[in-house]
């Protein structure tokens, strides 16, 4: 899974791909390795209307289940833009290089990545949770919880 061909393809829709096109482009202003990886990603996703976006695809708001290399047990982490990251123990950050790898993978996609120590594995995407949605101010996180306006 080296060359780019070899490389699961991802979907993105199309609020997500935007945002995130916003978010590298001023994180690369400050020189930092995850926004090279988040770009080349963005470049290569199909980008769709967010309705269209398949039940099966890892996007922002959604809890995915993965395993990172061959570890025995599952993890599950909200994906999350990374200014609404606040439980960091229940969220990763898609600006991440593990949260840029999931974005956009179908249950059952491997992609493989660089840690913050330059050492490559590989992310496997078991399932998806729940998924929020982008409906603006209807629903917001925040540290005491989620609330529906």
């Amino acid at each position: 899974m080296n060359a780019q061909h070899d490389l699961p393809p991802i979907i993105l829709a199309a609020n997500d791909y935007n945002r995130l096109l916003f978010t590298a482009m001023i994180r690369q202003k400050h020189s930092r390795r995850t926004p090279d990886f988040l770009l080349t990603e963005l470049r290569r996703a199909e980008v769709c209307h967010p309705a269209a976006l398949p039940e099966d695809v890892v996007s922002t708001n959604c809890r995915v289940i993965y395993r990172i290399d061959d570890e025995p047990k599952s993890r599950a982490h909200l994906l999350v833009h990374p200014d609404e990251l606040i439980w960091p123990g229940a969220e990763v950050s898609v600006a991440t290089p593990l949260g840029t790898a999931l974005l956009g993978l179908r249950v059952g996609d491997r992609m493989p990545f660089q840690d913050d120590d330059g050492q490559t594995h590989e992310v496997f995407v078991e399932g998806i949770g729940l998924r929020f949605l982008d409906d603006g101010p209807l629903v917001t996180r925040n540290p005491g919880g989620i609330t529906w306006a």
